[in-house]
């Protein structure tokens, strides 16, 4: 590992920390919320309800946490070739987390639109089935989006390693 300098190397490590709290946080709605929204044995307005309060916190912090996270690796990337060092693995990296938004809007988007309507009334109403088979169908689509920060962390942390 090349000398880096104090601000740079905690610039890497808040890139590598912050992709892997974003893939923990990913897993944590698909591994422990989802499977417990769906076992609460409510309602198909309960269902939506506790699928609606777990996606909204966690639309406010993970795409913009992703994004800061990429713009980081970004900056990496440059100071990096700049100084002629190894710095793919920080763009691969920054990648890897802006691909987080691409893969909600054509993967799970029409979900979150039909669930999202459904909870506030404005959409067509869902049976208790519909509603568990969106609710089931959107956790199995987040989980695919755990390996993207995840990547991002590991390309980080092999950058800086490098």
């Amino acid at each position: 590992m090349p000398f880096l300098s104090t601000p740079l190397t905690l610039s890497a490590t808040g890139g590598i920390l912050g992709s892997a709290w974003i893939s923990g946080s990913i897993g944590a709605l698909s591994i422990c919320a989802i499977p417990a929204i769906l076992q609460s044995g409510t309602t198909a307005e309960g269902l939506l309800r506790g699928w609606h309060i777990q996606f909204s916190r966690g639309m406010y912090y993970i795409p913009t946490t992703g994004a800061f996270i990429a713009l980081n690796y970004l900056y990496l990337a440059y100071r990096h070739h700049g100084e002629g060092l190894e710095w793919r693995g920080y763009a691969a990296g920054a990648l890897s987390n802006l691909l987080l938004a691409p893969f909600t809007l054509l993967f799970i988007g029409g979900i979150n639109n039909i669930m999202i309507a459904a909870n506030s009334g404005t959409g067509k109403s869902l049976s208790l089935d519909a509603a568990r088979h969106l609710v089931g169908r959107w956790g199995d689509l987040n989980a695919v989006r755990i390996f993207m920060p995840l990547a991002g962390a590991a390309l980080g942390l092999w950058n800086l390693l490098q």
